[in-house]
């Protein structure tokens, strides 16, 4: 059989049932597609659907359009939302003879929470219900619909065995078909599975629907499960029963998958995920709507978001504005703008359900006046470019490959994003252009304040300057900005310290008379300057004589206290920086040991310890397991850039 590729306007449409138990969902199915979806000998023997079912109807206008037959029975709440994770619009079925019931109510209110608003209201069963049973139910159920989101769908009576009202319905169908939003092909690729079976010869198969994105089986990208580290690829793609070379967002699919596959893993609630965009937390950001009469307690509750559940804890951030937080007991995958369900699982009752603002919610701070600010600013957002002005107005700065996860971004359109902002982008930082500007001139502003009042300092350490003036930026985003300034000329350097240009420190006089011998002397003797006992016979003062002055000049800046009784020049720094440097990019881990410094530096091993501590101090260098490794903003230099 030939291979195709179906594109979205091929298969557009994923529409769900939904009502109470026994009311003909299955049978209404089963008439437009001609199969029975209840496929389990259990279903059959007790007439009851007890999992999803799957059936297609070809149209000649709309194309092929896939229907998700859910359980209606209140037991299995949870296997009903796992086959409206993926619908587009909604069957809402109702019995002629028996109007809406407690499972269409909640039904319909899990429609409305799930921002489900495209629909179809089928009255079934005509045939059993008297014209005064049809007439309450019709009046009830418009009632019911008055304030959901599918307020305003069409209303049709069917009865599934005569066929009548059928054409109707088909025609209903069809125009939700055609009017069907397309979903953004955009982003990387999100399949939520559903369901997992093997095939003889083929191995493992999954169906689900691809939620955003794009997959080709020519073309085939690293995929990973969200809940595992394990490795798949994508070995073929069925759609409807035929071969496909492509699936898109938004089409349901059948995915042959092979790699690191296992008992547990995948199945149903499943992601699969680019191997780059694989994110999971513990803690959801979100904006809840409570359904009437319902409160949320401090207890376990039942957390669904896709086709999956998790138990968790739900705490208030700003409750009258929905604003809260979900701790989950277990880490999860979602995205912003997937919705989520809360459960009272002891008592089988929904409680609410709304919109994920950020799925790597903070831990700490979450509940500050600004943290709550940009949440609430981020509550009517669906772009991310909007996401990324508000983003860049209630943080200093935003590490651009987390928010290209929380907005599941590729490449591609991140540099889009970024062409069309007014930012700067520093390496995976980003930050407005106001701020980069503000926050120079804060810097220059506290120079001249540190210059002021006190005349006699060579000028300040970087570190301290970025502390005090910027403290709100990155260690990496703020040496950017110290290179820049540099490079402008607004800034002088002597190795970590800090000064305006015109600045002309004045050492108190007998300081002064020293200052000179001092500075050659050390500079002469490169990575191992002498001690102070050795530098003051050189100066003909004594120990503790020399120690003052020494310590005076610390203070100002003059000089680097490596060690208790050892001093470097600042632009020394740079120096045994060097040294590290220069070990890291020849080792294979990025890292060295304490006895590779001192045989590349040739200072000996207690100086050795003295100066990789001080480098530690400083920001150069951090410690872990015996070894060291470079800070990152001493790894690379990042440049601003207008992207």
């Amino acid at each position: 059989m030939a291979v195709t590729s179906l594109c979205a306007g091929d298969s557009g449409l994923i529409i769900a049932t939904a009502g109470h138990v026994d009311h003909g969902k299955t049978t209404l199915i089963k008439a437009l597609t001609g199969k029975d979806t209840d496929q389990l000998a259990e279903e059959k023997r007790r007439g009851l659907t007890i999992d999803l079912g799957f059936a297609w109807l070809h149209d000649k206008q709309a194309g092929a359009l896939c229907f998700v037959d859910v359980p209606g029975h209140v037991k299995f709440i949870r296997t009903m939302l796992a086959g409206l994770a993926g619908a587009h619009a909604a069957l809402l079925v109702v019995a002629a003879d028996e109007g809406p019931m407690p499972q269409t109510r909640e039904h319909l209110a899990l429609l409305d929470l799930l921002a489900i608003d495209r629909g179809i209201i089928v009255i079934s069963a005509a045939d059993r219900a008297s014209p005064q049973q049809l007439d309450d139910c019709l009046g009830a159920i418009r009632s019911l619909i008055t304030d959901s989101s599918l307020a305003g769908s069409p209303v049709v009576v069917t009865d599934a065995v005569s066929g009548l009202g059928m054409g109707e319905l088909q025609t209903c169908i069809r125009e939700l078909a055609l009017t069907n939003p397309a979903r953004a092909t955009e982003g990387s690729p999100r399949f939520l599975i559903d369901r997992r079976f093997t095939v003889p010869g083929a191995g493992c198969v999954v169906t689900g629907t691809l939620m955003n994105g794009r997959l080709n089986s020519k073309e085939p990208v690293a995929l990973q499960l969200a809940a595992t580290e394990g490795q798949l690829r994508l070995r073929s793609i069925q759609i409807d029963g035929e071969p496909a070379t492509e699936i898109v967002g938004g089409q349901r699919g059948a995915l042959n998958l092979t790699g690191d596959i296992n008992e547990a893993h995948p199945q149903r609630g499943d992601w699969l995920l680019a191997t780059d965009k694989v994110q999971t937390s513990q803690r959801l950001d979100v904006q809840l709507r409570m359904l009437p009469d319902q409160n949320v307690h401090r207890g376990t509750l039942q957390i669904l978001s896709g086709a999956t559940a998790v138990s968790g804890r739900l705490v208030w951030l700003e409750e009258s504005s929905g604003l809260a937080q979900l701790l989950l007991d277990k880490p999860a995958h979602s995205i912003v703008g997937d919705t989520v369900i809360v459960r009272e699982p002891a008592a089988n009752i929904t409680l609410a359900g709304g919109r994920v603002l950020d799925p790597q919610g903070r831990q700490r701070g979450r509940s500050k006046p600004g943290s709550i600010a940009r949440l609430r600013a981020l509550t009517g957002i669906r772009s991310a470019a909007d996401a990324l002005s508000i983003e860049l107005q209630h943080q200093a700065e935003i590490e651009l490959p987390k928010f290209a996860q929380r907005w599941n971004l590729s490449e591609a359109q991140c540099n889009k994003l970024l062409a069309g902002s007014d930012v700067v982008k520093l390496g995976d930082m980003v930050l407005s252009q106001n701020r980069w500007q503000k926050s120079q001139l804060l810097l220059l502003e506290f120079l001249t304040k540190a210059h002021a009042s006190q005349p006699e300092q060579l000028g300040t350490h970087q570190q301290s300057v970025l502390r005090a003036a910027i403290p709100e930026l990155s260690p990496a985003t703020g040496l950017a900005l110290i290179k820049q300034l540099l490079n402008d000329g607004q800034l002088r350097r002597h190795g970590s310290i800090l000064a305006l240009p015109d600045h002309q420190p004045q050492l108190p006089v007998e300081d002064q008379k020293y200052w000179p011998q001092i500075r050659d002397i050390i500079s002469k003797a490169g990575l191992r300057p002498p001690i102070v006992g050795e530098l003051g016979d050189q100066l003909g003062l004594q120990r503790d004589e020399m120690l003052e002055i020494m310590q005076r000049l610390q203070t100002w800046g003059y000089v680097l206290p490596v060690a208790p009784n050892r001093f470097y020049l600042p632009e020394q720094l740079d120096d045994l920086a060097a040294v590290a440097q220069q070990l890291c990019h020849n080792s294979s881990d990025g890292g060295f040991l304490a006895a590779e410094y001192r045989d590349l530096s040739g200072i000996g091993r207690n100086l050795t310890i003295k100066v990789l501590e001080y480098l530690d101090r400083a920001g150069v260098t951090y410690y872990r397991d015996e070894r060291r490794y470079l800070q990152a903003a001493w790894r690379e230099e990042a440049g601003p850039g207008k992207c």
